[in-house]
């Protein structure tokens, strides 16, 4: 009948485009999923400002490292650029402010240390870095190349990132406790990656998507440990003779 065959089409141009219309719902949340993935990275870059204000307080960076910052400084501008490679205004936006950010924590760094010789040399190798990758950028005549190894920097120094809290986990299983992990900094990896993830996965890229969905899934795990382990030790007055 007319009416079975009606069906029929419409049944088989839901299975021929099923791809297409999965695609098309995906779009529509491009700019939803970006926009809350931006602020919440932004958000995440201002914890700086906390770490400054210690600095200041203290008119010392005492024992903290400055590699996260100038780590940070490399990272942020290897995703900026990569966001001009592609065209993505979202990943220029985000990667800019944290840039900015970055730079600035670096010379509240630089201002209160008392080891201004090495971490000037480690900020002149970030600012030589930098500069190469910028180099490369400017020689590079194929757009293509140039996306995938820019690409490939950024996401190796992204799971690099937000690898580095692992280090800790070794720790918390000796002690039992979690006290050395800063679970509110942890639950925002765990957001902030997963958005990016999503993000990545509607635009199709690859270097986006799994550097993230690598650091979700070891903020999660990090996140985890929360349920099996206390805050505090009960071991803390242990002696190990």
């Amino acid at each position: 009948s007319l009416l079975q065959e009606n069906l029929s089409q419409k049944i088989t141009y839901l299975l021929t485009n099923r791809s297409k219309i999965h695609k098309m719902s995906l779009e529509e949340w491009k700019e939803t999923v970006g926009n809350c993935a931006t602020v919440s990275t932004i958000v995440q870059f201002l914890v700086g400002i906390q770490v400054c204000m210690g600095f200041y307080r203290n008119k010392t960076t005492g024992e903290t490292s400055c590699m996260t910052f100038l780590v940070g400084v490399v990272m942020t501008f290897v995703w900026f650029n990569y966001g001009k490679l592609v065209d993505d205004s979202t990943l220029q936006t985000v990667n800019g402010t944290g840039l900015v950010l970055q730079t600035l924590y670096t010379f509240c760094f630089y201002n209160f240390t008392p080891l201004k010789i090495q971490t000037g040399k480690k900020i002149f190798l970030t600012l030589l870095i930098a500069t190469l990758v910028q180099v490369y950028i400017h020689n590079e005549g194929d757009l293509e190349t140039a996306q995938l190894r820019v690409g490939l920097l950024g996401a190796s120094m992204s799971i690099a990132y937000c690898s580095a809290p692992l280090a800790s986990i070794q720790h918390v299983f000796r002690t039992k406790s979690t006290e050395s992990l800063p679970y509110y900094l942890i639950l925002a990896t765990v957001l902030v990656t997963g958005q990016w993830s999503m993000y990545g996965h509607i635009i199709h890229d690859s270097f986006v998507k799994i550097p993230n969905m690598i650091g979700f899934t070891a903020a999660l795990f990090q996140l985890s440990l929360f349920y099996y382990f206390p805050s505090s030790s009960q071991y803390k007055a242990t002696a190990i003779i």
